[in-house]
């Protein structure tokens, strides 16, 4: 996703949802509400099982402020987010829900690591992660429901940077970190619909905090020898809590509109430390990177209106606020505030089959960086951040 997060949060959760801008936590629900808000499953009648994936191809620019050093773009790629949903109907008071999707996720890779100025603070950053999410939801009223959820939750981490010797001349090694783990949490949702043309959501998420254990390897780059050694690492990685609250207006029967807002707790984002078992030169047995993130809101809004009994038409709008402290900006989250604008629609092919399918426009304004020679950043400007992301689901109803 090269930093199109903010922070590194996702919310690429169906097609669907992805047209709608993510407001989905108080709309008619589907498979998908699961991920959304699973107290909207109890409108999905009997057994709904839905897979699809949301591909996301971005490109930016770092300007870098010196005649003497290259400018480096993104590398070329497209990062696919793929998501699965199930859904049964228990009886007429209670609906089940499994879900398997990615809360958090982040992929910063620059087009040559070797001449990238920046790479002694970052040349890549890979955050995978995959939640399992089982539900209960629970209706206690034809207007009221509500549900409950537990997460478990895998991150694979991955960090490239080089080293090298104050002063030294060809003393570059290049230190790539590999890890993995997995942590759990909780969830809860509550939806209210008092009238047919009037619903309002709600949906919290905990943090998880994760340790991922895994290597840390040293590969010599120079012609100068290093006492570098590969070894054992492990550290900590926050998937902050959320709340998500919004209301859902039908203006007319065939048109519905929501507004969403999502309140994210990135300032448990203190610091990203690295643990060795065996020690380094220059920094011993931790490598800590101030983070010191602030909370977050992000503004979704959408419309859906059905064009006839089987075609639904969709657009969304979102505003995003990054939560990155300028003090401590780096190469590895290179973000500041992001809009997207999206547009979908859905098929309803026959009783059994529906396809979605969305496409969204994001883009975020240039980032000015300072220079910051401990921490190996250099005076420059991220510019022409933008990506394409195309989103399709299907789904069949037992």
């Amino acid at each position: 996703m090269q930093a199109w997060a903010a922070g590194y949060g996702v919310y690429e959760w169906s097609a669907r949802g992805n047209a709608l801008g993510g407001a989905m936590v108080a709309r008619d629900g589907d498979p998908s509400s699961v991920a959304f808000n699973p107290a909207c499953i109890t409108d999905v009648p009997g057994k709904q099982i839905q897979i699809g994936a949301t591909a996301i191809a971005p490109t930016a620019t770092m300007d870098v402020k010196s005649d003497a050093v290259e400018d480096m773009d993104f590398a070329d790629s497209v990062w696919a987010l793929p998501t699965m949903y199930y859904t049964h109907q228990l009886s007429d008071n209670y609906w089940f829900g499994l879900g398997m999707f990615s809360r958090v996720g982040l992929g910063t890779e620059y087009e040559d690591a070797d001449t990238w100025a920046g790479r002694y603070n970052c040349s890549r950053a890979a955050i995978k992660s995959l939640s399992i999410n089982p539900n209960l939801a629970m209706k206690f009223s034809d207007a009221f429901s509500l549900a409950v959820g537990v997460e478990a939750t895998y991150l694979d981490f991955g960090y490239d940077m080089t080293f090298k010797a104050p002063g030294v001349a060809n003393s570059d090694w290049l230190h790539e970190i590999s890890a993995d783990g997995w942590g759990y949490g909780m969830n809860l949702g509550a939806r209210y619909r008092p009238f047919d043309w009037l619903a309002f959501g709600l949906a919290w998420r905990s943090e998880i905090q994760l340790t991922v254990h895994g290597d840390g390897d040293f590969t010599k780059k120079g012609t100068v020898t290093i006492p570098f050694k590969s070894t054992d690492v492990s550290g900590t990685e926050p998937i902050p809590e959320s709340v998500t609250m919004g209301v859902m207006v039908k203006p007319m029967e065939r048109l519905s509109l929501e507004f969403d807002a999502v309140w994210t707790k990135w300032s448990s984002y203190k610091s990203l430390i690295v643990n060795y078992d065996d020690p380094q030169p220059g920094f011993g047995y931790e490598l800590k990177s101030t983070k010191n993130w602030s909370d977050t809101w992000r503004f979704q809004f959408g419309a859906e209106y059905a064009l006839t009994d089987s075609v639904d038409l969709r657009a969304g709008y979102v505003y995003d606020q990054s939560p990155v402290n300028n003090d401590y900006e780096d190469y590895a989250v290179p973000c500041t505030d992001r809009q997207i604008v999206t547009l979908g629609a859905g098929w309803k092919i026959s009783d059994s089959w529906a396809v979605d399918a969305s496409y969204g426009y994001l883009w975020m304004k240039d980032r000015d960086y300072e220079a910051r020679p401990k921490a190996g950043i250099i005076e420059l400007t991220r510019k022409d951040a933008r990506a394409h992301m195309a989103g399709l689901s299907v789904t069949y109803k037992f």
